[in-house]
């Protein structure tokens, strides 16, 4: 069986490629010891996914069958198991628990404690003294998660009569009832079979006429249930049913343009109104308070397109409020608002492609533009016509088609020889993103705006968040308003921090550009349960679109780093040779 520190490993490879040394650094452990841990694991994974070292790059995890992968761990993880013995029995001890898993007393009150940061925000654990622990939430909720759980690995409840072929059975055999058909064939047989588990702790007495395709579906997997929880089964189905049906496309437009306005965007497109609807109805139908699998951290696509995942949450909260449909999977929302604003792109970057040869120039350029929609590309064909041009323009970026040297100051040069393939264009976008803000470092994170915060070890993150915008604010670089929307947004939840870099950010009217202020912290602080060693501030300008290429860029550089070159970083000069390496 995996341990806790080899699944930390697999967390860990699942987010990005990292160094032996932060690695071993972060599982506070020797670097043999996580390669005998690498070893264990890719033996274990047998062939679903191994963790690989390509050229000098450190470590990463490649994953072959994901299904497979994801079902291998989730037997190694007994989190799912205490989860299904709490719903099923109501109340275990720590005892009773250990026996049922067979492992050491010791290690259920280790994993107890990381069940309730695991799932805090969508179960709540709790325990009474001289009984022991259970899941306290409303009936209705524990057969959505037992369902859930069901759904995940149907193996897992064979003590209770449950087998995967069982599941396939409920799964194909088919309903009469036409409302039912927005809710997934795999689903339904997963709330049945919840059902049937739970059938002799059931306590309420819905009202709810049995539908009779529910009882044919029973029938035909050989199932026996009472009157009470065919009728539970049925009251379900058809609240999910109706829960789908509050969704409307009006309405999800109506909701999204009022965010779009409120962050001075362009109104939304009908591709994302399209997208939206279809996602929430899928979500109503079929709520999934526990995630089908381990996810992979978010953390850098919400680093890339943080106004994208700030409008998710907002959406989610109205949706909650207006419609009372709950969500959790504010990650998938934020990208679907993510692909929104990518596809209305913003001003066209200037490249100048530098090529001898116009048949090859005007092939080149047509790649360019045709794979990078915000761009343009001028044509010259010697050094001499593009120190000429750039007294008209400043490009972001220079591409040497040729074999001239160019040797200008203050360009930055990609070189790439004959026709631009897939791979050339790769290395376009890769170092257009980095040019882009590389040449505005100065502009966007000014050295007279840092400082030095002497934070208390026992204060907590809004203490520190408040006070840091307090100070802004005195020094006339943010408005009250700003402070305002920064403190707001911080007490909201999935707070952004980039590699134990905390990063408040808010739209502001004040600056008609991205403007950052570095905040260098005393002591560190914990913030998404991470501890963080550094504040960067980030005020966006409703009415610029560069902020995306500045989160982005920022992301990746900071993730270049291990934790102690970003603790140790002690003044501004230090921190900026960080993200411009």
């Amino acid at each position: 069986m995996l341990n806790a520190r080899q699944l930390a490993l697999l967390d860990l490879l699942e987010q990005h490629k990292q160094p032996m040394a932060q690695l071993a650094r972060a599982l506070e452990v020797s670097g043999r010891t996580v390669l005998r841990d690498i070893d264990y694991v890719n033996f274990t994974l047998s062939g679903a996914a191994a963790i690989t070292q390509p050229g000098n790059g450190g470590y990463q995890l490649e994953i072959y069958d994901r299904h497979n992968y994801f079902r291998l761990l989730q037997r190694h993880d007994i989190d799912d198991q205490i989860l299904a013995l709490l719903l099923i029995h109501g109340v275990m001890t720590r005892t009773h628990l250990a026996d049922a898993l067979t492992i050491p007393e010791s290690m259920v009150s280790d994993k107890l404690l990381r069940l309730k940061q695991r799932f805090g925000r969508t179960v709540t654990l709790a325990s009474r003294p001289n009984a022991g622990h259970f899941i306290n939430e409303p009936e209705t909720k524990r057969i959505v998660i037992l369902a859930n759980l069901i759904k995940k690995d149907p193996d897992l409840f064979q003590p209770q009569g449950i087998t995967t072929r069982l599941y396939q059975t409920l799964r194909d055999t088919p309903h009469s009832h036409p409302a039912f058909s927005v809710i997934s064939n795999d689903y339904q047989a997963s709330v049945l079979l919840a059902v049937y588990v739970l059938r002799n702790a059931l306590t309420l007495c819905p009202q709810t006429e049995i539908e009779p395709s529910v009882r044919t579906r029973y029938d035909a997997a050989g199932l026996y249930l009472g009157e009470n929880g065919l009728r539970h089964a049925s009251a379900l189905l058809s609240d999910l049913a109706q829960c789908a049906a509050r969704v409307n496309r009006s309405w999800i437009e109506h909701a999204v343009n009022s965010l779009m306005k409120q962050y001075r965007l362009e109104p939304a497109d009908g591709q994302l109104i399209d997208d939206l609807t279809g996602h929430i109805t899928r979500c109503a139908a079929s709520p999934v308070w526990l995630s089908e699998s381990r996810q992979g951290s978010m953390n850098p696509l919400r680093a890339a397109w943080p106004v994208a995942f700030d409008l998710s949450i907002g959406f989610i909260a109205r949706l909650r409020q207006q419609l009372d449909i709950t969500l959790f999977d504010s990650d998938l929302i934020g990208l679907y608002f993510a692909c929104a604003l990518e596809r209305n792109p913003g001003e066209k970057y200037a490249l100048i492609l530098l090529c001898e040869q116009n048949a090859i120039a005007t092939i080149n350029k047509m790649a360019i533009e045709r794979e990078l929609l915000n761009c343009r590309v001028m044509i010259v064909n010697t050094p001499a016509a593009l120190n000429a041009l750039r007294v008209e323009i400043a490009p972001v970026l220079v591409i040497n088609n040729s074999y001239s040297v160019v040797d200008s100051p203050g360009l930055d040069v990609l070189t790439i020889k004959n026709i631009i393939g897939a791979a050339g264009i790769s290395l376009i976008k890769e170092h257009l993103e980095s040019a882009l803000i590389r040449q505005k470092i100065s502009d966007w994170l000014p050295a007279a705006h840092s400082f030095y915060y002497e934070n208390q070890a026992h204060e907590n993150w809004n203490d520190i968040v408040g006070a840091v915008c307090e100070k802004l604010t005195a020094r006339g670089q943010i408005t009250a308003a700003d402070a305002g929307r920064i403190r707001q947004r911080e007490t909201e939840g999935d707070n952004l921090v980039i590699n134990h870099v905390a990063v408040p950010h808010s739209w502001s009217e004040k600056q008609p550009q991205f403007r950052g202020y570095l905040v260098l912290l005393a002591n560190p602080v914990k913030v998404n349960d991470e501890k963080v060693f550094h504040l960067l501030v980030a005020c966006v300008s409703p009415s610029a679109r560069e902020e995306l290429k500045i989160f982005s860029y920022l992301a990746s550089m900071l993730q270049r780093h291990d934790t102690h070159a970003i603790a140790s970083a002690g003044s501004y000069e230090e921190f900026v040779a960080l993200i411009s390496q």
